[in-house]
């Protein structure tokens, strides 16, 4: 395993190995899922007023969705355009498909824009981009569909997974109640700092604040949780933050490979 920090450099299909701690772009291994089960994917674009870009958007509502009128669980996944396991998939295509192969009784949205991850997902773009997914499209999306305000989920992977964390740290720091109620951060990058300790004394920050929702911090045994998921893990668990639980998975597998993992772990503990 690596252990040399680094900044990510966008890459459709590879996450060079030698650099573990940078963020690669796209996916992983497939689910294993079957043919795909019912369900409909709805298609859309919004423009964000808080930085200007216009983000791909994609619903997966499951089959039983039509025929209820039960309110139901929401996972916002971020990069659900990057690449994944194949030709023409997708992250989202991914994550739907362990939804469907499971029979999760929720809302996927897949964020599209993997293009700006490096602005999105870092301070000080995150700041942006966390507005634009709770002042913009959580609204948009929330008033279109039967979706359970108070079961929010978010997911990211690497850059994707600081950004995950960061969300959490924002808010908190500014005293603001969590705008999801679990968040799934699968392999933390260092983010826009050289080194954990950065990572760490960003976090520290909210020690004392009242958080009421629940961290999920999940990786690889060779890639960056040991790293960075568990010092954080560990130090959140020495901190005093009123309401949090905090929850760490470990998996033998790659950096990229442990998102399916990490997701599905957190379907069967959310959302079963």
């Amino acid at each position: 395993m690596g252990t040399e920090f680094q900044h990510a450099r966008r890459s459709a299909l590879i996450c060079a190995a030698s650099a573990v701690l940078t963020a690669c772009g796209g996916g992983g291994a497939g689910d294993g899922a079957g043919p795909a089960a019912s369900g409909q994917v709805i298609n859309s674009t919004i423009k964000s007023v808080a930085n200007g870009n216009t983000y791909a958007i994609q619903v997966f509502l499951p089959e039983s969705y039509a025929n209820s009128t039960t309110v139901l669980p929401v996972i916002y996944a971020t990069e659900g355009d990057a690449p994944y396991g194949g030709a023409n998939r997708s992250r989202f295509d991914t994550f739907k498909e362990v939804m469907q192969r499971r029979g999760t009784q929720a809302v996927l949205v897949g964020i599209g824009g993997t293009a700006w991850r490096g602005t999105d997902f870092l301070m000080p773009g995150a700041t942006k981009y966390l507005d634009f997914l709770v002042k913009e499209l959580a609204p948009t999306i929330e008033s279109q569909y039967r979706i359970d305000r108070k079961r929010r989920a978010l997911s990211g992977l690497s850059h994707g997974g600081y950004f995950v964390l960061a969300a959490l740290i924002l808010e908190a720091r500014a005293g603001v109640s969590p705008s999801f109620s679990y968040y799934l951060s699968t392999e933390c990058s260092v983010g826009e700092h050289t080194s954990p300790a950065g990572v760490l004394a960003f976090e520290k920050q909210i020690d004392g604040k009242a958080v009421p929702a629940t961290l999920f911090l999940a990786g690889a045994s060779g890639g960056n949780h040991p790293l960075i998921g568990i010092p954080v893990f560990n130090q959140i668990a020495s901190q005093n933050l009123p309401g949090l639980v905090s929850l760490k998975a470990e998996y033998n597998t790659s950096h990229v490979g442990a998102d399916v993992p990490a997701f599905e772990d957190a379907l069967k503990r959310f959302f079963s």
